[in-house]
């Protein structure tokens, strides 16, 4: 074989691995639309303390996979308008694509629905709720043996939150002769949704210039700037790409991988797994600011839900008999992290700034705010050495967190770390307010 040969099939090798059509190793993790399998763990796997038997859980939902929001649809439609010239662009010996991934592109299609029904719970988002309470039905399957009183279900008044509450409540009680009731949504909920109400929050933090600023500095900032040039090449299309069209096409590429089996999406194939890890960032310093450790703000709205898992879990010690077995509320991302915050966990040790990418930071949306996260706090009663104790297990996406080991808390350090939570309120949230950022 000739050394022209040898390099032309080395060549070609090269070329087929780095095309995503055939790509086992694809990229899976999408920032805050990772779909809740590729981060969870499973609860059936950790051993519940010796000598222990779970007596009360408390669990606080972010609703399933979803399809996008109106703003988003928008975007997406009017980006894959390219679609016809990226494929020409190919034909005309442009661009950068895999011929099986330019065919792909060729064969999409818009999925009409989306214009119907924006921000609804898709079949995916109803399978993964409704897997998570199948699952904590056979690690507990003899809390799921009571009545309706037993049991406590409530959600926000979003359709994808409704409909997540339906699903879990489905893996709950298959099988069984209950038929628990789903509680709201309430017009006004400070336990589950309190930022919704917060005019502190909606005005300097969510309507604040910090999250505008941050954005417009990841949109300079090199790392991102060469995504954009990597992609524009990649397409070879004349047409000149902004830094939105460059997200709205990552939405093109989430949004669609995630509805797939094989959870791929040929828009996806405008990035490289590196570009990728660039694009995630956005959501990370966005939710960072917007509803985490970037604002106090955003801390103190963790508070009170964590004061209603102290709460339950007290009344629980006080008349195990009459007691609710599963506390289970079903809100969204900026709930989960709030809580996340106010529990302390996944804080860096630096403050995340759009034009700085820290690959080894721990605030990452695609492990803290995927789809269908949620936090666990599981009740124990044990016989140990020195009589009847109690031990609390908190789990996030069904794993152990660092707030409590495998073996659990003892009822003293949950209740030394959880007991500040009662003092919880919403006083802050005026705009008069002048007292301290932390309370």
């Amino acid at each position: 074989m000739s050394h022209a040969l040898v390099i032309l099939v080395l060549v070609n090798i090269a070329i087929s691995q780095s095309c995503y059509w055939n790509d086992g190793c694809a990229y899976q993790l999408f920032s805050s639309k990772t779909p809740y399998d590729t981060v969870r763990g499973d609860i059936r796997d950790y051993p519940t303390p010796a000598n222990c038997e779970a007596v009360a859980l408390w669990s606080l939902n972010r609703h399933g996979n979803r399809n996008p929001g109106n703003s988003a649809t928008a975007s997406m439609r009017a980006i894959a308008q390219l679609q016809d010239e990226i494929v020409s662009s190919h034909y005309e010996g442009k661009g950068q694509l895999c011929a099986q991934d330019i065919e792909d592109i060729k064969r999409w299609r818009w999925n009409e629905t989306l214009d119907e029904s924006a921000s609804f719970l898709t079949g995916v988002g109803y399978e993964e709720l409704y897997e998570i309470g199948k699952r904590l039905r056979e690690k507990y399957p003899h809390l799921a043996e009571g009545t309706e009183d037993d049991y406590y279900f409530r959600t926000t008044y979003e359709q994808r939150t409704i409909t997540s509450a339906m699903a879990f409540v489905h893996g709950w009680t298959e099988g069984s002769q209950i038929n628990p009731s789903v509680d709201g949504p309430w017009e006004h909920d400070d336990v589950i949704r309190p930022y919704e109400n917060c005019d502190r929050y909606q005005q300097d933090v969510k309507g604040g210039q910090a999250v505008v600023d941050q954005l417009e500095d990841y949109c300079n900032n090199p790392e991102f700037i060469n995504v954009k040039n990597n992609v524009q090449t990649r397409l070879g299309i004349s047409t000149q790409l902004s830094s939105e069209d460059v997200h709205s096409l990552y939405e093109l590429c989430r949004f669609y991988r995630s509805w797939e089996p094989k959870l791929k999406s040929p828009w996806c194939a405008a990035f490289s797994n590196e570009d990728l890890l660039v694009v995630e960032y956005r959501d990370d310093v966005t939710h960072y600011h917007r509803n985490g450790y970037g604002s106090w703000v955003n801390v103190n709205l963790g508070k009170p839900v964590l004061k209603d898992l102290y709460e339950n879990f007290k009344a629980s010690l006080e008349s195990e008999n009459t007691a609710r077995r599963l506390v289970a509320y079903f809100s969204h991302d900026t709930m989960i992290e709030m809580a996340l915050c106010a529990m302390g966990l996944y804080e860096d040790n630096f403050v995340l700034q759009g034009s700085e990418i820290d690959p080894d930071r721990l605030w990452r949306t695609s492990f803290i705010g995927s789809l269908a996260g949620n936090i666990l706090a599981v009740l124990n009663t044990c016989n140990e050495t020195d009589g009847q104790n109690y031990r609390v297990q908190i789990f996030f996406n069904e794993k152990v967190t660092d707030l409590c080991p495998l073996e659990g808390c003892t009822w003293e350090e949950f209740d030394a770390y959880f007991q500040r939570y009662t003092a919880a309120n919403l006083d802050f949230c005026s705009m008069d307010y002048t007292g301290p950022e932390v309370l």
